[in-house]
């Protein structure tokens, strides 16, 4: 095997471990909300820009209609997500009252682990990362385009 291929895959490798940590963090604490992961990116979204339409949450997330549909439909139903506007399809979403103390148990919990996490690097280190993903996004945001 070449030097760049071990270090693909070794890059890919870390990237899902470091996912997969993240999406178990999430569900241990949103299992007492009887929700999962699926639902952590919503309900922060929400809770950042306060009032969005279903078009701009598919468009923040990267996600289809049919995965924002689902994800909204068990947050109403759950009743941490609430309809705002007139008719059908004439709607803004926002967090209900629970849907708000969930998000911010939801943020410390989330802030705190990343804390933990980064609290071995540098303020110059975690920008050289961020900037680091954000080329790498676009990178395989490119690659799919092919």
């Amino acid at each position: 095997m070449k030097e760049n291929e071990f270090f693909e895959i070794e890059m890919l490798r870390l990237m899902q471990n470091v996912s997969k940590i993240i999406t178990k963090v999430e569900d241990e604490f949103l299992k007492k909300f009887h929700l999962t992961h699926f639902h952590a990116r919503y309900i922060a979204n929400l809770f950042r820009y306060k009032r969005l339409k279903m078009k701009d949450l598919n468009n923040l997330l990267c996600v289809d209609k049919a995965n924002t549909t689902r994800a909204v439909r068990d947050l109403i139903n759950k009743g941490f997500v609430e309809k705002v506007g007139v008719g059908e399809r004439k709607f803004d979403l926002q967090l209900s009252e629970n849907g708000e103390k969930v998000a911010k148990e939801f943020k410390r919990k989330i802030d705190s682990h990343l804390d933990e996490s980064f609290k071995k690097f540098t303020t110059e280190e975690k920008k050289t990362l961020f900037r680091l993903m954000n080329k790498l996004s676009e990178g395989v945001a490119d690659a799919g385009n092919i």
